[in-house]
Parts: structure tokens; C-alpha cells; sequence
């Protein structure tokens, strides 16, 4: 009797296996760089070929990073070409080809690299931890051998570059190269994080569009001066379409007479309702989308209906929140972000403007604002301060505003 004559035929009712999170991650790597080879300078200082748990990867990765070094072209043809010589066996063109087109995005090949290698560190730190289970012997010498070895995965991606790097030579670069590489003129600049809070109603919201109808049409949203006018992408969780060409078609009309250009075709906007951006395939349609448009800002929000009911209270819970948002950062953008403020109350009966969350979400941003409506008036008019909920990391001048005549918030005073 065959060893096999007991073994039921497949069912093809059986629900199909899904596929571990670890080797679409790994997969993803690869075809991010049979996508576009650009993407390898940022994935290979994250990642080495000893990190991927399926170890053809691992060898397809080498042997990628090493037709780029040569010069040579890395696609999924002349990669299959390769792997026979990379002793690389059961990985079809075919399956090359479907990991290049299920990749959300190029760009995120980092991001998915990052998780790789998270996984990879995992691993080498649960193999020490068997070791330690399993050792006879002397326990102090075991000790001191897994010491040395949780030293060695600490210290594996150590490179020239890491080394100390003394105050004198940060020091010893031309002040010119630290000149601000704005966005909004002495608001935002490359890479800066703004989070913006308030309590419901306030118009926060109605901030957020202005931020992003006006520059897009260069005009600065605060002061209303000329500037550079820029690109924007607008991922909207809360609020419909129709709620934006609602509240924004007569702020276009005039942004358009008033600016350098028509904003509407400088703004990707996408109303997406609950998403959750810790999750490959959100955050690969928000990194498509940033494909798509080519922003300079990104607005995001509000944070808490992107994150899959994330309560973030504890840093495990915040970690991939901020590691996915990281990876949108990375791509030399500014962001502006709602999130939403909690209900505590401070001892004089103020509503408390930082949002709800772990100290880790609340450390991210270089910026923490909330919008509050101030007991001062102005012109018999309501004021709102920008109060800060944590402190600027640069320095920035918040105007007090006023719900105004000519755009929906004014600065107090006005400068032109």
C-alpha cells in the first residue's frame, strides 16, 4: 500500500490558506525592487539577504543588489534568467511577475523591508532565549554567551557610518546648508509632522482645506501673501465628497482669482471612510495615491478612523501607527494631521486639547496645536488661539484667527 492511499482528495470547499503577513512582506520587498531598482539604495540599509525567513528570497535579494551594483538591468525576465545560477529553485517567472503587479507600491519597499527585518530580529532573539532554556552546564558562562550574542544582533547593522560623530564635525558643515526647505512659508517645511486637535465644531476641518486649497493655489494660508504654490494630497476619513465640494467650491473659485494657479487640479483628494493604515494594503493605496500626485503635503485624518479602531493607549498599540506614517513621511513631505481631542478637563474647567494616546503618539510630531476658542473677542468677533499641547521642536509663531470675511480664518491681525 502506498503511503499516500489514505489521503483524502482536496475538497474544493475547503477554505483556501491564507498567506502569513511575513512572506507577502518579503515577497513585497522583491517585487518593489524588480518594480523600480531606485527603491534598493532605501531597502538594503534596512535589510540584509540573512533576514528573510524564506531563504530563496533571501538569495534573490543578493543576487538583485548585486546586478544593480554591476550596472546591470533587474527585472522579473532577467532576474528568473539568474536564479538557476543562484541555486534558486520552485520560484517561477511567473511568480516574479505577480509579485511586481501585487505590490502596492514601489515606493513602500522600505516599509515592507522594515517588517522583514523586525521579523528577522524576532526570530534571532526567541534563539537565544532557546539556547538559554537548553543550556547545561555552567549558567553564568551561558549567560554571558547570550549577552554576547543579543550584543551581536544589537550591533549587526553597525556600519562605517554609525560610528561616533563629534559635535565639531556636525558643526563643520556651511551654514547654508541648513537653510529651511519650505513648503508654507515659516509654517511647514520638508518632513515637518503637524498634529491639529480641537473639540467638535470648531473648525478644524474648515482650517485643514484652507491649508490645503490656498497653498495649492499659492497663496500662504495664514498671512495670504504670494508663495510657491504646491502640490497636495487630501485623504479625507470622515467627511464625502459631497461635503467637500460643499464647503470648498466657493474657497476654490476665489483661491483660483486670487493665486498663482487653479488649485483643483494641484489637489489629489480621496474620501475613504474607516481605514487602517497599519495594514499593507491601506497604506499601499495612500503610498499609490503619493505616486499619483507627487505631493509636497500630505493631509491626513482624523488619525483615530485610520488606524482599524486602534485605541493607541499603549506603545505596542501606537508602534505601527506611527512606523506606517513614518514611511509616508520618508518621502519628503510635509504632514498635517486631525486628530481628535480628548474629554478630560484641566483644573480650570478647560476642555484638554491633546488627543487621546500613548506618550509615543503624543512625542511624534515636531508640532502639537489645538484650535480653541478664546473668552477674548476682536472686533465683536470670537478669537481662536493655536495652543500648544506639546512643544514646537522648531520655532514657529501660531497667529491667533478669527472666522474671517475674505477667507474662513483670519489672522487677528491682519499683515496685508
Amino acid at each position: 500500500m502506498s503511503d499516500f492511499d489514505d489521503v483524502p482528495p482536496e475538497d474544493p470547499y475547503v477554505t483556501a490558506v491564507k498567506v502569513d503577513p511575513l512572506t507577502t512582506a518579503e515577497r513585497y520587498v522583491i517585487g518593489a525592487i524588480l518594480a523600480d531598482q531606485r527603491v534598493a539604495r532605501d531597502v538594503q540599509t534596512r535589510l540584509s539577504p540573512g533576514d528573510f525567513h524564506d531563504m530563496r528570497l533571501g538569495a534573490i535579494y543578493a543576487g538583485m543588489l548585486q546586478m544593480i551594483g554591476a550596472g546591470q538591468p533587474v527585472d522579473f525576465l532577467t532576474v528568473w534568467d539568474q536564479l538557476a545560477a543562484w541555486d534558486v529553485r520552485g520560484i517561477e517567472v511567473q511568480d516574479l511577475s505577480e509579485w511586481v503587479s501585487s505590490v502596492p507600491t514601489a515606493t513602500s519597499g522600505a516599509y515592507y523591508a522594515g517588517m522583514v527585518r523586525d521579523a528577522s530580529t524576532r526570530r534571532l532573539i526567541a534563539a537565544v532565549g532557546a539556547r538559554l532554556q537548553t543550556a547545561t552546564g555552567n549558567p553564568a558562562a551561558a549567560l554571558e554567551a547570550a549577552v554576547d550574542d543579543l550584543r551581536r544582533i544589537r550591533d549587526v547593522d553597525t556600519t562605517e557610518g554609525d560610528k561616533v560623530r563629534w559635535l565639531r564635525d556636525v558643526l563643520d558643515v556651511p551654514e547654508s546648508d541648513d537653510a529651511y526647505d519650505w513648503v508654507i512659508p515659516n509654517v511647514l517645511e520638508r518632513q515637518d509632522r503637524l498634529m491639529l486637535s480641537a473639540g467638535e465644531g470648531v473648525g478644524k476641518s474648515t482650517l485643514l482645506r484652507q491649508f490645503a486649497v490656498l497653498s495649492a493655489a499659492g497663496i500662504h494660508p495664514f498671512d495670504f501673501r504670494p508663495m510657491d504654490p504646491i502640490r497636495v494630497l487630501v485623504v479625507d476619513a470622515e467627511n464625502s465628497e459631497r461635503q467637500w465640494r460643499r464647503a470648498t467650491r466657493t474657497l476654490a473659485d476665489q483661491a483660483t482669482q486670487r493665486g498663482a494657479r487653479d488649485p483643483r487640479g494641484n489637489i489629489g483628494l480621496h474620501c475613504v471612510g474607516v481605514m487602517d493604515i497599519t495594514k499593507s494594503r491601506d497604506l499601499g493605496r495612500i503610498h499609490k495615491w503619493m505616486d499619483d500626485v507627487d505631493p509636497q503635503l500630505v493631509v491626513l485624518g482624523p488619525l483615530y478612523r485610520m488606524v482599524g479602531g486602534n485605541p493607541m493607549d499603549k506603545d505596542t498599540e501606537v508602534s505601527p501607527v506611527l512606523a506606517a506614517l513614518e514611511s509616508i513621511r520618508e518621502r519628503d513631505v510635509a504632514m498635517l494631521i486631525e486628530v481628535h481631542a480628548g474629554h478630560a478637563r484641566s483644573t480650570s474647567g478647560e476642555r484638554e486639547l491633546r488627543p487621546r494616546g500613548s506618550s509615543a503618539l503624543l512625542g511624534w510630531p515636531e508640532f502639537g496645536l489645538g484650535l480653541r476658542r478664546n473668552k477674548e473677542r476682536q472686533w465683536n468677533r470670537a478669537t481662536y488661539s493655536l495652543v500648544r499641547w506639546r512643544g514646537d521642536r522648531d520655532r514657529r509663531d501660531w497667529p491667533t484667527l478669527v472666522r474671517g470675511s475674505s477667507w474662513p480664518w483670519e489672522p487677528t491681525i491682519t499683515t496685508v
